[in-house]
């Protein structure tokens, strides 16, 4: 039996009787994970731990050049990474001495929410991970979509973050700190004026049996529209 399978096996109902060949693989596998977890670990911990006497611009590049390496971290580490990304670029945007300016806030919101797309495509999280993306999503006013961006999420092993995100939120009411950063128009409008080919159709989206694929709201009103033979005028812009 291919370790594969064994591991498949493990997750159905029936028991499963090893061989010790098998036992021997599993534990071996299980034990090289669980290395490869705490050098992540440590690595990660001492990354940090040199950007002590670095500007925001420099540990923004150094975290940059390191996510465009070969993914080599374990998975928890790689999403805290993205997350400490995400954290710098909101860091970045208060800095601006513009910072709530219509032409800022287009271009910080664009560049969070390809953040956070990359994020969620990669379809693994934890409970963190989740409450600051929840976090980040409500303070730029997408909180309707929220749970949209995490359907068939992976959520791994609970850890703490490495670092304090910036806080976005009111500790009591849980209203955004900086209301400069709400988008001031629908999602939908806000993404076919600025996300162009990174437009998530996620957002508002949900199945119907009568296409293979999710439509968004929008579609779902062609679709009503032509179920009950009505004209229809698309324009393109």
């Amino acid at each position: 039996m291919r370790l594969e399978q064994v591991v498949a096996s493990l997750a159905t109902d029936k028991p499963q009787v090893l061989s010790s060949t098998e036992k021997l693989r599993l534990k071996i596998k299980e034990e090289k994970e669980a290395k490869q977890k705490d050098t992540s670990a440590s690595k990660w911990k001492h990354y940090l731990s040199t950007f002590s006497n670095y500007t925001l611009e420099q540990k923004i590049a150094s975290v940059d050049e390191s996510l465009r390496r070969p993914k080599s971290d374990a998975p928890a580490i790689n999403l805290e990474m993205r997350l400490f990304r995400l954290h710098l670029e909101f860091e970045r945007w208060l800095e601006e001495p513009d910072r709530d300016s219509d032409r800022i806030r287009d271009l910080y919101t664009v560049a969070i929410m390809r953040m956070i797309k990359d994020i969620c495509h990669n379809k693994v999280l934890t409970l963190s991970a989740k409450q600051v993306l929840t976090t980040v999503l409500t303070a730029l006013g997408f909180a309707d979509y929220v749970s949209q961006m995490f359907t068939a999420v992976t959520y791994l092993d609970e850890q703490r973050l490495g670092f304090s995100f910036t806080k976005l939120l009111d500790s009591k009411t849980r209203s955004p700190r900086y209301n400069f950063m709400s988008i001031t128009e629908h999602p939908a409008v806000w993404q076919l004026r600025l996300f162009g080919e990174y437009m998530d159709r996620s957002m508002d989206s949900s199945p119907d049996k009568r296409v293979a694929f999710e439509p968004d709201a929008w579609q779902k009103k062609v679709l009503d529209a032509i179920d009950k033979n009505k004209s229809l005028l698309v324009v393109g812009l």
